[in-house]
């Protein structure tokens, strides 16, 4: 099951739906979260998080497959995983026919006449590795500090941590970078 937003409490939110699912016949928990993942609105109008989401997918990458493709993919996927499997085999499709060639070349950062830059990182993000964030810190040179969240889920500001807030909110309103080495949060058991 894919948990929304990747973050541990809607993980929890997850395993609760399905146990209301499967318990007492009510997805009506599994339906609001689906409408929230896909930007479903009360009205049963969309927003455009789908679109945005595909447009962001395929400028960041180069890989374009065609049904070919995934009918050879198909057995492997369906393998790895017999209940996802096929549809995200057929996902790899998202970025066939866009109509622009994406990038996905790293390339050296710098803002030498940049006012101060905060970088965050979330030790937990599986969206965003944890190593990109101090090694952009590293490019940015004196301009840069890091912020490091010891957490879960993907980003950092919206998870609730108030060390996080505090330092974003004071950075964004006051022009003021923590302190090097700021750590949020607590580490994550890992299983």
């Amino acid at each position: 099951m894919h948990a929304p937003g990747h973050r541990s409490r809607r993980t929890r939110l997850m395993k609760h739906a399905l146990a209301e699912a499967v318990t007492r016949r009510d997805g009506t928990i599994l339906l609001a979260l689906a409408d929230l993942q896909n930007g479903r609105r009360d009205d049963g109008t969309y927003t455009n998080l789908g679109a945005a989401n595909t447009a962001i997918t395929c400028a960041d990458g180069t890989d374009r497959y065609t049904p070919d493709d995934v009918r050879r993919l198909l057995p492997r996927f369906r393998n790895a995983s017999p209940a996802f499997g096929a549809s995200m085999a057929w996902g790899l499709l998202r970025c066939t026919g866009w109509p622009v060639r994406g990038d996905d070349a790293a390339r050296e950062v710098s803002a030498p006449s940049a006012a101060p830059i905060l970088v965050v990182g979330n030790t937990g993000d599986p969206a965003t590795p944890y190593a990109w964030a101090p090694a952009l810190t590293r490019e940015l040179g004196g301009r840069a500090a890091l912020l490091t969240l010891q957490g879960e889920g993907h980003g950092a500001y919206d998870t609730g941590d108030p060390c996080v807030r505090r330092a974003v909110d004071t950075y964004l309103l006051e022009g003021t970078l923590p302190p090097t080495g700021t750590t949020c949060g607590r580490p994550v058991a890992r299983p």
